[in-house]
């Protein structure tokens, strides 16, 4: 099912995610999946790179806004994506796994700087 943005902040993090996916490719990770939804949540990117699967989750930030967009990967969001990579990772039997967050900073030039974040 292909997810449609329609608010602004929607529109903002998918640009963000297409960012994370343009980067991800250039360090090279070959793209499996986007917006994986299922019962627990959604999986914003499965990706592959040397045998192992991994599961990405993107936060999108302005640079000098209040919050850091590292700051919405919280306990309860975590908890949701964990549990959504897992049940990925049962139906489609894999065993080399990471879950891993993608920080997208669009600076104020308008460019986009990234940061991986070990999760688990």
């Amino acid at each position: 099912m292909i997810r449609i943005f329609t608010s602004k902040t929607q529109k903002f993090g998918e640009k963000g995610e297409d960012e994370a996916v343009t980067f991800l490719k250039k360090n090279g990770y070959k793209i499996i999946e986007r917006n994986v939804a299922n019962v627990r949540g959604e999986i914003d990117i499965v990706a592959q790179k040397d045998k192992t699967t991994y599961f990405f989750e993107v936060k999108t930030g302005r640079e000098g806004s209040a919050v850091s967009p590292a700051e919405n990967l919280h306990p309860a969001k975590l908890k949701k994506f964990l549990y959504s990579a897992e049940l990925y990772r049962l139906s489609h039997r894999i065993d080399g796994y990471r879950v891993q967050g993608i920080i997208v900073l669009q600076k104020a030039d308008g460019t986009y700087a990234m940061e991986i974040l070990d999760i688990f």
